[in-house]
């Protein structure tokens, strides 16, 4: 029996495959996270992104902490890996080449989507609420731990 797409909850399955067939330069989607939300949200970008970042991430379905993996991939919001699965918390490492453009405060403040994405999934997994802490490593990769 077939696994039903992890990502039908956010779009229809015929658009996510349709739209995964397309390439697209990255440079709209950067300019959409750095300019368009940061002028709409001012400083409530973090919270705005971390809460919307829960609510997507409640719709996706995951049986381990590796199932955001994948997701993660497919969405473009980068490279996903599982530090550390442990009986309080999850720690992941988040990389993408978008964030050596990026400052560390402008990685903290847009990525609050990300964290509450991985909050969100999870939670839902889990079934309590989660918490994320993010940390900026000096390679340019993120770390992400959600506790609960």
């Amino acid at each position: 029996m077939k696994e039903p797409d992890q990502l039908e909850a956010l779009l229809p399955s015929r658009i996510i495959a349709d739209i995964e067939r397309i390439h697209m330069p990255y440079l709209g989607y950067h300019l959409l996270r750095e300019h368009l939300t940061r002028s709409l949200l001012g400083e409530s970008e973090p919270p705005i992104l971390h809460w919307l970042g829960k609510e997507m991430g409640r719709q996706i379905p995951i049986r381990s902490a590796n199932g955001l993996v994948f997701p993660f991939i497919r969405l473009g919001l980068g490279k996903l890996d599982l530090l550390e699965d442990g009986e309080r918390q999850i720690r992941y490492r988040l990389t993408h080449t978008i964030y050596r453009y990026m400052s560390p405060e402008r990685i903290n403040r847009s990525l609050s989507l990300e964290c509450g994405i991985i909050a969100g999934a999870v939670g839902r997994w889990k079934q309590r609420e989660m918490k994320t802490r993010m940390e900026t490593e000096e390679t340019g990769s993120v770390l992400i731990t959600v506790h609960w």
